[in-house]
């Protein structure tokens, strides 16, 4: 096979060292170099500084989990004249028989490169891959913050106290003031309950008052403080987040006011899509049809012998799928949308399930059109996006 690169290296990515091989030469016998490196700062500018010494302009890694991040921006960072950067999955090299060592690995890993077999991963920029940390951390936080809220409930439950048969959010203005009291008191009176009490809300003051009666010892008391106090600390960190959020994606302020005209998809949302897909994802995907396998919302392709033995879904990136299924939901919610017409006709065909995730690829790949010419949202549009024929299955 024709070598296609004259010099290449390839970097097997551990936690706390780096074997890394440089291939030289376009011969079928190419010479070789191998070192091993530590994964701390200081030794990863000695690693560029190594593969500038060589004068290599083309890497690929492989790594588990997040660990080609600091080595990934330290060549980003301090090789200014490389070429091609590539992380790519281990499940294109597992299979060559043979290889017993990292070593090994490294030395596959240029030689796929050096003749052109390796398929780069999605790497947005380093502004995207910041902005993608702090929306995963939104969504761990929310999921933290609605964990304590379900054990706000139980607790409430356990001792008597009916709150959510006559409110709707416990959590809301009047229930915070209600349980802060009852936190500080113990107990509740009429009066307490008056002041507490939205008007807005649509239970009446004599109904409230029948639901929180009861009373709590001093320990019991002390536990509901503390489930208080965490929700709020959570619910002022889940802010700080989105602040933090708002500043980072300032420079792509175009592209989330294109996805923000979708319907069901709010600024968060937008926030958290260019966060996995960036913001010009037509950059990194030829097609949209490419953007929605990555995402994970195409049938796989599972035929043999004629038969088809399954159209479920990719796993792909499961949180731009989450993002994308939530939103799917609200647009389906939007009287006389596109997609809440096309929803509920072909929901008792699909199924709620699938008719769902067929809405969600449908609006990424609007997502994608958007994007790439610029524009905003416009049923023409959508009805071409919705020109597609449905997933079979999911």
């Amino acid at each position: 096979m024709e070598a296609l690169l004259e010099c290449c290296c390839g970097i097997d990515v551990h936690r706390d060292t780096l074997q890394v091989c440089i291939l030289k030469g376009l011969t079928d016998t190419p010479e070789v170099i191998r070192a091993e490196f530590k994964t701390m700062q200081e030794d990863l500018q000695e690693l560029v500084q190594w593969l500038r010494q060589y004068n290599c302009n083309h890497i690929a890694m492989e790594s588990t989990g997040v660990y080609w991040r600091p080595v990934y921006e330290a060549i980003e960072e301090y090789h200014s004249s490389y070429q091609s950067l590539l992380v790519v999955n281990a499940h294109h090299m597992r299979n060559l028989p043979g290889r017993k060592s990292d070593i090994k690995d490294s030395e596959w890993i240029a030689t796929l490169l050096r003749h052109g077999l390796l398929s780069p991963s999605f790497i947005p920029d380093k502004t995207i891959r910041t902005l993608r940390e702090y929306s995963r951390l939104y969504r761990s936080f929310s999921s933290e913050k609605s964990r304590y809220l379900n054990r706000l409930e139980k607790f409430l439950q356990t001792h008597g106290f009916k709150l959510s048969s006559v409110l709707s959010n416990i959590y809301g203005v009047s229930g915070r003031r209600l349980l802060y009291k009852l936190a500080e008191k113990g107990y509740l009176v009429s009066t307490d309950v008056l002041e507490a009490v939205d008007r807005r809300v649509k239970a009446s003051k004599e109904e409230i008052h029948a639901a929180i009666k009861g009373k709590l010892v001093i320990a019991e008391r002390r536990l509901l403080t503390t489930l208080l106090s965490k929700i709020d600390q959570v619910q002022n960190e889940i802010e700080e987040i989105l602040a933090i959020m708002k500043e980072v994606a300032t420079p792509y302020v175009p592209a989330v006011e294109q996805l923000d005209s979708i319907p069901g998809v709010d600024i968060l949302a937008a926030y958290m899509m260019i966060a996995e897909i960036s913001a010009n994802p037509q950059q990194y995907f030829s097609t949209s049809a490419k953007l929605c396998s990555w995402a994970g919302l195409s049938p796989r392709n599972d035929e043999s012998a004629g038969k088809v033995k399954s159209r479920k879904i990719l796993h792909g990136n499961p949180y731009i799928k989450s993002i994308l299924c939530q939103v799917a939901w609200s647009a389906v919610r939007v009287r006389n949308s596109s997609f809440a017409v096309w929803f509920w006709s072909h929901q008792g065909k699909l199924g709620k399930k699938k008719a769902i995730i067929a809405v969600a690829r449908k609006i990424l790949t609007l997502s994608y059109k958007l994007l790439q010419s610029g524009e905003f949202y416009d049923p023409i549009v959508a009805l071409q996006a919705f020109s597609s024929p449905p997933l079979p299955n999911s």
